[in-house]
């Protein structure tokens, strides 16, 4: 599942490979992947220009080019990006195939067909992505349990879908916000405005470790050389629905909070707000 830790290990790997390359071709093997402008448009848009920098908001990956477009990615569930010799076998999820300089070609993938692309000039396409509506960043050095307390103070929806809005936090995934209320010991139904001074500052401290650990086991998918990421995809409580806290031993529940998935231990996360059991995945 391509969330946060995904996302920014091919943004890394872009930086690293693909940086300062150029783009000779362009094939759109899906139509309705390119969001705007016109598939035909959006090859021309791409043909010749040079890659200048990646980074990544939130769950998208932003390819400045060197002529003041920028060129977004998007892999929502499942998709991903890789780096292969030209020629290669085209795999039938591909999407989207751009040569580079050096022959080899950034190829898009995604076996549901849901991946999106999008090039325009960079004010143009940060405003048709809506980017400036999307809240801080979990890892930015900024983004303090103060700010998340400011963010969920006046918020009376469950914990679990406000963590999900990204207005309010940016790029934290359905996987990542399991996890993290987990390891803050917080039932992922509550109002975000009741948390008290302690429990925000737990939820940000897990918050951070999640996607941390994510990062530093290189996700759960193949990262853009095609080496996959040591991270587990079902970590503690995510889609482990009756299998025993690690914590605790008491078998995980699953609901639907806000329309989505949610899993957690009802003894390590309880409504009260106080674990009753043990707290080894509690972060005090």
């Amino acid at each position: 599942m391509a969330e946060v830790p995904e996302v920014e290990i091919i943004a890394r790997d872009l930086r690293q490979a693909v940086v300062g390359r150029r783009i000779t071709d362009v094939e759109v093997l899906l139509p309705e992947a390119v969001r705007f402008p016109s598939p035909p448009e959006f090859i021309a848009s791409l043909r010749g220009r040079c890659i200048t920098g990646a980074r990544r908001r939130a769950k998208f990956i932003l390819l400045s080019l060197d002529d003041g477009q920028t060129l977004a990615l998007h892999f929502m569930l499942w998709g991903t990006l890789s780096l292969r010799p030209v020629g290669s076998e085209s795999p039938p999820e591909s999407l989207v195939v751009m040569t580079l300089d050096g022959e080899e070609a950034l190829w898009l993938t995604d076996t549901l067909g849901y991946a999106r692309v999008a090039v325009a000039r960079t004010a143009e396409l940060t405003s048709r992505l809506k980017l400036e509506e999307l809240g801080p960043e979990v890892l930015d050095d900024d983004f303090t349990s103060d700010h998340l307390a400011r963010r969920l103070s006046r918020r009376r929806s469950p914990l679990k879908t406000v963590l999900l809005n990204q207005r309010v936090v940016a790029g934290l995934g359905n996987r990542d916000a399991d996890e993290s209320l987990w390891k803050a010991g917080l039932d992922p139904r509550r109002l975000a405005a009741s948390l008290s001074r302690d429990e925000v500052m737990r939820l940000h401290r897990a918050m951070r470790v999640v996607l941390e650990e994510g990062l530093s086991l290189r996700g759960t998918q193949r990262d853009l050389f095609g080496v996959k990421g040591q991270a587990k995809h079902r970590r503690n409580v995510f889609e482990r629905t009756g299998a025993p806290c690690p914590s605790c031993g008491t078998p995980i529940t699953h609901a639907r909070v806000g329309g989505r998935n949610t899993h957690w231990c009802v003894r390590c996360q309880p409504e009260s707000g106080a674990p009753s059991g043990p707290t080894q995945g509690v972060l005090l």
